[in-house]
């Protein structure tokens, strides 16, 4: 380095809210705050098979502030393209990392094979970016570090976690990078939300990396369940069936929180509803493990009939061959499944399965970037390309915000304020428009400096 001062290159989640990444260096080291995959449109998934921008064998420390595939999916490959050393995050986590990343794995093998298969892939063979081996490889790589716990992982860069309140696991960084207070937000949650705890107060620092998802939108103020009651009881009551997009764990948790109350109060029948996901059945043990971080009773948790993170009539769907059976049942009844954003996985088989019916209904219930499934059938479109055909969508098609595990610009703007000082703010994990929409309230509302960084740009701070 020319000089001692510590630098910030944003690597991912800049300009764009997935593949979240930024290089801290110093003068001594060199540490990667997240390790995010990119997806939706086709220009960022093709930086996914870009070289590093960094050797990532250089790395002295990888510190992730969450477990979902926008934050950690490129973990295997970076292991696999040389990168060794600790990979550091909070104990619930570890724990969902252990079950998302070799499932990213698995997911990317079968859809290669089924490329291959069906011959749409414009790459022979088409190849998975990584495969369920590497992500079992990359695991031995995991370091647990407690919330409040501080912890030196590099020559002059030392960390320490806060609950974010975004799901379980979830804490944003405070970084000490030579000499200069960093915190790395990752996903803020929501102040009131039924099932996570809310976001602990922001320390003191010099600069803060704002997450911008949802810029200047505030929620729908409408309860959750209110509105769930209408989009759904019509359908179900025509026979219909629900499918509903949701990323495994933490937004199927919430689901299946909100679809249990419906059926306790007797808003909703009892119709089948099926967890299509293979990592959904360890949730009630990682919940009852973290009750602290969350707002559920543990001891209703461990109950067998009571549970309220799981349906009356719930079933865990694991295997492959039980999830191509749910094609052919008829309604009424509610599918939930990953991914959330209709970028993969079998919430894509089920859309194309159900999609052409009139009678069912397509329920997104979380962020949709741009370029996915899930954005083009909130813009209206409705003819979707799948596994390299176009099918056309007949069937509703729904959206609820109120779900979503990260915080509205409400939430974001609350949990900054909680600041005793006034760092310089750089807006980062949005969309142009939202990004233009986030600094526009973070200077108004708090008088802040802020900058919106551009990708693989590189900060002196």
């Amino acid at each position: 380095m020319a000089n001692d001062n510590p630098t910030l290159e944003f690597l991912g989640a800049a300009r764009s809210v997935t593949g979240s990444k930024f290089l801290a260096r110093t003068k001594n080291s060199q540490v990667l705050f997240e390790c995010g995959m990119f997806q939706g449109l086709k220009e960022l998934r093709l930086r996914n098979w870009n070289p590093f921008p960094m050797n990532p064998a250089d790395l002295e420390a990888v510190v992730l502030t969450h477990a979902h595939i926008d934050h950690s999916g490129m973990l295997p490959r970076l292991t696999k393209m040389g990168y060794e050393g600790p990979i550091y995050c909070t104990p619930a986590s570890t724990e969902l990392l252990r079950l998302l990343l070799p499932d990213a794995g698995y997911l990317q093998e079968q859809e290669a094979n089924y490329a291959n298969k069906k011959g749409y892939s414009k790459h022979s063979p088409a190849l998975p970016l990584f495969t369920r081996e590497d992500a079992q490889e990359s695991l031995g790589q995991l370091r647990t570090l407690d919330y409040g716990k501080s912890l030196e992982v590099a020559d002059g860069v030392t960390i320490k976690f806060h609950p974010s309140g975004h799901i379980l696991g979830a804490g944003f960084v405070e970084a000490d990078i030579g000499g200069r207070k960093v915190i790395v937000s990752g996903d803020i949650g929501s102040y009131e939300r039924e099932v996570m705890a809310e976001p602990s107060d922001l320390p003191d620092a010099d600069y803060v990396l704002v997450e911008s998802t949802y810029g200047g939108r505030s929620v729908d103020a409408r309860p959750v369940q209110e509105t769930l009651k209408e989009h759904i009881g019509p359908v179900l009551a025509e026979g219909g069936v629900v499918v509903i997009p949701a990323f495994a764990i933490g937004r199927t948790t919430l689901v299946i929180y909100h679809l249990r109350q419906l059926q306790e109060r007797g808003e909703l029948p009892d119709v089948p509803v099926y967890v299509d996901s293979p990592m959904a059945t360890d949730a009630v043990d990682i919940y009852c493990r973290y009750g602290l971080e969350h707002n559920l009773k543990v001891d209703l948790l461990r109950s067998s009939d009571k549970c309220p993170i799981t349906a009356k009539t719930m079933h865990m769907v694991k295997r492959l061959e039980d999830s191509k059976k749910l094609h052919r049942k008829p309604g009424p009844m509610i599918i939930v499944s990953a991914s959330g954003m209709l970028a993969g996985g079998r919430s894509v088989h089920h859309v194309k399965t159900r999609g052409g019916d009139p009678k069912n209904l397509i329920l997104l219930v979380g962020y949709q970037a741009d370029g996915t499934r899930g954005r083009a059938l909130i813009q209206g479109k409705r003819e979707l390309k799948m596994f390299g055909e176009t099918h056309t969508i007949n069937a509703k098609v729904a959206s609820i915000q109120g779900l979503s595990a990260h915080g509205d610009s409400d939430d974001v703007l609350r949990w900054l304020g909680t600041s005793k000082a006034k760092p310089k703010a750089f807006l980062v994990h949005g969309e142009d428009e939202g990004l233009h929409a986030m600094g526009k309230r973070v200077g108004e509302e708090l008088h802040w400096k802020h900058y919106t960084p551009n990708y693989l740009e590189k900060i002196k701070l």
